[in-house]
């Protein structure tokens, strides 16, 4: 998209300051940044921009989903990745499972068939005790 077609697109949701479009080697982005022509209302630029959001996030344009959030300053999208990870890695946490009274015959070949289909098993280990 040329950043005409950005404004042209974005220019439904509010008076727009500038547009500023960056190429990647994964795609490009940019950042649309609404603005009071008048000058008074400093709640107007994101008002509209959580309006652009809700109307325009995932919506397909030119055979490519958007993708839109709000801007954040780095050290907000730093606090946001280290979020996102802590929570990556709580989700990841080992939970185990006591089982008591299975058969005696029963191999880890059986407690695979059984509990397998609750999810991934990291590890069996029966007490023949």
């Amino acid at each position: 998209m040329t950043a005409e077609e950005v404004r042209k697109l974005f220019s439904e949701f509010g008076e727009i300051k500038s547009v500023v479009l960056f190429q990647n080697s994964i795609g490009q982005f940019g950042f649309v940044c609404y603005d009071d022509p008048k000058g008074v209302d400093k709640e107007y630029g994101p008002k509209c921009a959580a309006k652009a959001v809700e109307a325009l996030h995932e919506k397909e344009v030119g055979g490519n989903k958007l993708y839109l959030r709000p801007a954040l300053k780095k050290a907000q999208r730093e606090q946001e990745k280290k979020t996102e990870a802590l929570r990556y890695k709580n989700s990841k946490k080992r939970c185990n499972l006591y089982v008591k009274n299975i058969p005696s015959s029963w191999t880890d070949v059986e407690l695979r068939q059984v509990f397998g289909k609750y999810g991934e098993i990291e590890q069996i280990r029966v007490d023949k005790s």
